[in-house]
């Protein structure tokens, strides 16, 4: 606001400077000019009235020099002065005398119309000679060599100078006043947002997340404004994750705890009836085998838990290089198909006969498929079939495993890639996993940046797909070509 009222009086200041360097130059060119003006016409003006006196037979008042001067040239240059609003002198050259002086006598109509002496005008001398023809009986003509003086000529200099500098004065508090209006509303225009600012942070900091900034109508103000909703937008999505996580932590907690107090209590009765020692060999037996069941179970766990403790925590170990994709599945089928075979369960392999070339980790790609093809055989009855596909999309690798077990009912397929999440459908088969092998496939999954997807008819099985983009992968011809294999037990 300063500034702008600052601007606008310098602005005045340097508008007056300016005036007051030009219009005294216009103003003495003004009263030069005029003077001039005004000493031609004096002299016309002395000429004519002596000539009219010659012709109108007053040769005796041409010939005296007291009475011309007093009759010819005083009211010669009092209707000069009066007509030309100009101070008059007419002089003698050869003596040097004064003929005539005379000045305005009408000064107030003078005033009225704006008009004031100029003693700063400069003084014009007009040298003229004027005849005088001598009737007879007097003696013959001779010549008068006069001198108009002009000086002190009526002009606009000084009410136009008052008006210039009135017109400054009003323009310099009427500018003041219109930059203390402009600045007060600019200020206001700023300092209003800003307090809504600062009041929008006030609340923030006191967790208030779900306020926002409002539009100010001023571009800065709105762009700061928007960076805030931003930030407030990531701070209620960061809140969000965070009790998300800790929800899952302390789902997590709970489920590990209810996972792994069933086998540590079948382990201690299992033992304490040992130490009873009333139990025969083959209860004996049969009682070691369920212990290195639960024991099998329990290893199986911790080591999932640590693949997932290692995912959460982003150092989940990743060998990727450029291979065939063929080859660990092809590793993983056969591994699963003796298993399989124990429960008269079929697992059969399907690849393109030429090189599936991807980036991928190996070791993560053979548990992969073991999950899901484990995940299948465990749920699909005996006479069933495991059938696992790979296919070379064009943007893409697909690993398909499809299994001819009862399905998954519609409710339970959002959830069944949560951890420990093992579904209601098949109580002998849920009640023998842990819930973890879907949430690591998941998670390898997306680590090689695809995306894996489930489809299931109830009473007609259910199929996981993989897609694995190439991500960079070098095409097929980097690696050679080699023939597939197929499995099938």
């Amino acid at each position: 606001m300063v500034a702008l009222a600052s601007t606008a009086l310098l602005a005045l200041l340097v508008s007056g400077v300016a005036l007051n360097q030009i219009l005294p130059g216009y103003f003495e060119q003004q009263g030069q000019a005029k003077t001039e003006t005004s000493a031609q016409a004096t002299a016309l003006l002395v000429i004519d009235t002596v000539n009219r006196a010659a012709t109108s037979g007053l040769g005796d008042i041409l010939n005296d020099p007291e009475q011309r001067e007093n009759r010819i040239m005083q009211p010669a240059a009092e209707e000069a002065a009066n007509r030309l609003l100009v101070t008059v002198a007419i002089v003698n050259t050869v003596d040097g005398s004064q003929a005539a002086f005379a000045q305005p006598t009408d000064v107030q109509a003078a005033e009225a119309q704006g008009l004031a002496p100029d003693a700063l005008a400069p003084t014009t001398r007009l040298p003229f000679s004027v005849e005088l023809p001598f009737a007879e009986p007097l003696a013959p003509g001779g010549t008068l060599q006069l001198e108009a003086v002009v000086s002190n000529p009526y002009t606009s200099r000084e009410a136009t100078l008052t008006q210039v500098r009135g017109a400054l004065v009003g323009a310099g508090a009427l500018a003041l006043l219109v930059s203390l209006g402009v600045g007060v509303w600019a200020a206001r225009r700023l300092t209003i947002p800003l307090a809504s600012l600062g009041s929008f942070s006030r609340r923030l900091a006191h967790g208030h997340l779900d306020a926002r900034v409002p539009p100010a109508g001023v571009e800065e103000i709105d762009q700061l404004g928007e960076q805030f909703n931003m930030m407030a937008d990531r701070l209620t999505e960061s809140l969000r994750l965070l009790e998300a996580d800790r929800d899952r932590l302390r789902e997590f907690v709970a489920d590990v705890s209810h996972e792994l107090r069933t086998p540590l209590a079948a382990l201690r009765t299992y033992t304490e009836l040992q130490k009873d020692g009333g139990v025969d060999e083959e209860t004996r037996a049969e009682f070691l085998d369920r212990s290195t069941e639960q024991l099998a179970r329990l290893e199986w766990m911790s080591a999932n838990l640590l693949d997932l403790s290692r995912i959460d925590a982003g150092i989940f170990p990743m060998d990727v290089r450029v291979g065939d994709l063929r080859e660990p599945v092809r590793v993983a089928v056969e591994a699963s198909a003796e298993p399989a075979a124990t429960r008269q369960i079929s697992v059969t392999y399907a690849a393109p006969s030429t090189t599936v070339a991807i980036r991928f980790d190996r070791e993560r790609i053979v548990q992969l498929v073991t999950n899901l093809v484990g995940n299948a055989v465990k749920f699909t009855p005996p006479g069933g079939t495991v059938a696992v596909e790979v296919r070379d999309e064009p943007e893409a690798a697909v690993i398909e495993v499809a299994d001819t077990g009862p399905g998954i009912p519609p409710g339970e397929l959002p959830r069944i890639f949560d951890r420990f999440y093992r579904g209601t459908n098949v109580g002998e088969a849920r009640a023998s996993g842990s819930g973890l092998g879907l949430a690591i496939a998941r998670s390898i999954v997306e680590m090689h940046g695809g995306f894996i997807e489930v489809a299931s008819v109830l009473g007609e099985g259910t199929v996981f797909r993989v897609v694995m983009p190439r991500q960079g992968a070098a095409a097929s011809g980097e690696l050679a070509n080699t023939p597939a294999t197929s499995a099938e037990s």
